[in-house]
């Protein structure tokens, strides 16, 4: 019996942007006029509160035509093949997958990459197109457009995570292959890279030449979010803490987040049922509970019963 829900994956020579010289096959695949697709490449931009920070990050997301564009364009691209140890844009897959991959390992090194979609240049995307998809120059012009804004990758479309990957993918191979020139297991989600062994490693020697792996592809690694954790530790890998004995924790973070929002709705019965300030948190508080439970599913019991209980009297 055939999975309806699995994403079957080819070589990228099977894709159907491969080798595409034909602006009306283009258009064809896309279900637009070409000539429309100017018309279209529209942004509206919003702050977003950066975690465990009191900064923010600019956000540019796609207006409704131009989203669906990019989710047309995703399609084709997320059915091309990829590494075992790439997490994001991944179906079926989280950052809890990411850290989990890790967890037979007792020494890690996590390192982030600074600031990665402002460096992911729309030459790089375009040379993916060109090079990689072997596309005619404009077609490949065409596809950098409707993925780029203002020579970069913009934060809050959907195609952004995958194409990041593929536009650095040989960047993100020479990483690979210098972890396991030293033992060390390799994962990427987004730009969050981890390396772990069941044997110690020096540290710095190792991220010195991640250093200039990324500096060749004008990257960089984020100094203050370089940590290495030896064997007696707690590890935390992009948001999963990995316990002393190996076993999986919730991070002290998130504990907080949820008690600290479940006190400002725990009087919700003197609350307006419309107050759509509540309800907004009601819902944060859903997702950080969903996300607790992920890693230990009986967490939170007494919480989960009362917040349950409120959203099934606001439905």
């Amino acid at each position: 019996m055939i999975n309806k829900n699995k994403l079957y994956r080819y070589d990228i020579s099977q894709s159907a942007l491969y080798k595409c010289h034909s602006k009306s096959k283009l258009s064809e695949f896309l279900k637009i006029n070409i000539k429309d697709i100017n018309k279209i490449i529209k942004y509206y931009t919003f702050n977003l509160p950066k975690k465990n920070s009191s900064k923010f990050r600019q956000i540019s997301a796609p207006q409704k035509d131009l989203k669906i564009l990019q989710k047309r364009l995703l399609y084709l691209i997320k059915r091309i093949k990829r590494p075992s140890w790439l997490f994001s844009g991944e179906m079926g897959k989280c950052y809890l997958d990411n850290g989990k991959y890790h967890l037979k390992n007792s020494y890690v090194l996590t390192i982030d990459i600074k600031s990665f979609y402002e460096n992911c240049t729309r030459n790089a995307v375009y040379l993916f197109f060109l090079k990689k998809m072997q596309t005619s120059p404009d077609v490949a012009k065409i596809l950098t457009d409707i993925t780029t804004l203002e020579k970069k990758l913009p934060t809050g479309t959907p195609t952004s995570q995958l194409i990041a990957f593929h536009a650095y993918e040989d960047m993100f191979n020479e990483i690979n292959n210098l972890a396991k020139s030293y033992n060390c297991l390799f994962s990427l989600y987004v730009d969050d890279m981890t390396f772990s062994s069941s044997k110690p490693f020096d540290p710095k020697i190792l991220t010195y030449k991640i250093k200039i792996i990324l500096h060749k592809y004008k990257h960089n690694l984020s100094s203050k979010k370089v940590k290495y954790y030896s064997k007696n530790m707690a590890k935390d890998i992009t948001g999963l803490i990995l316990a002393k004995d190996k076993q999986l924790a919730i991070p002290n973070r998130l504990q907080k987040k949820i008690y600290d929002n479940f006190l400002e709705i725990k009087n919700y019965e003197k609350m307006t049922i419309h107050d759509r300030k509540i309800i907004k948190l009601i819902n944060t508080l859903k997702g950080q509970l969903q996300s607790a439970k992920n890693i230990n599913p009986n967490v939170f019991p007494e919480i989960s019963k009362i917040v349950n209980s409120i959203n099934y009297k606001i439905k």
